[in-house]
């Protein structure tokens, strides 16, 4: 059965075929860095392997967390690979339209705004760049003004001061306005929907023809 020829749906298929896109690397290193771990244990308790079980000895507990964190790594990477490669449904769709329309619409109000705006990102940025200023301050102090990793150090200072200064300020001032122009254009583009949706509810899309 085919899926519902609307717009807006299909470009909010083609977001989340876009997001997939590097699951599988995602996965791959989970799989890498989950496997890593566990042989690096392994090879701890290559001559006697209960004695992973024995808790009173220093460090078992820590590692038979460890292990189990690892062999999470892997199952993650696996489940991660897997559901990278299979066609988004048409509840999933509709689930990441709502959330992304209700997000529009609390950012085009105001009443919510982007994770890397928050007053707690914006207090870290500058602590940082306060570090960054001292350190290479220091440095030029102690090695003179041709030390060029302090220079580095103060352009990095400046560039983090900038961002919480300029530009982030800047893009909130914007950030109303384009969630309202992007919200409009997508209940626009939603009008099109049919009655089609809901008797193709959960079946798998055919993927975009090549």
């Amino acid at each position: 059965m085919s899926a519902p020829t609307n717009p807006d749906f299909e470009q909010y298929r083609q977001r989340l075929l876009l997001r997939r896109r590097y699951y599988p690397i995602y996965g791959l290193l989970l799989v890498i860095t989950g496997g890593l771990g566990v042989l690096g244990l392994a090879s701890l308790y290559l001559d006697n392997p209960l004695s992973l079980l024995a808790y009173d000895q220093p460090g078992g507990l820590l590692h038979v967390f460890l292990l189990l964190a690892f062999l999470a790594f892997i199952i993650g990477g696996i489940l991660c690979i897997i559901y990278a490669f299979r066609a988004p449904r048409l509840a999933e769709i509709q689930r990441y339209r709502q959330s992304e329309r209700h997000r529009l619409f609390l950012q085009a109000s105001g009443s919510s705004a982007p994770w890397w705006s928050r007053l707690i990102i914006r207090i870290l940025l500058s602590l940082l760049a306060l570090l960054f200023c001292a350190g290479g301050m220091l440095v030029i102090a102690q090695f003179g003004p041709g030390a060029l990793d302090g220079w580095t150090y103060l352009l990095i200072s400046i560039f983090l001061i900038s961002l919480v200064g300029y530009f982030i300020p800047r893009e909130l001032r914007k950030l109303p306005a384009l969630s309202a122009e992007q919200l409009a254009q997508s209940w626009i583009a939603g009008e099109a929907t049919t009655g089609d949706e809901a008797r193709v509810e959960n079946t798998a899309l055919p993927k975009e023809e090549e």
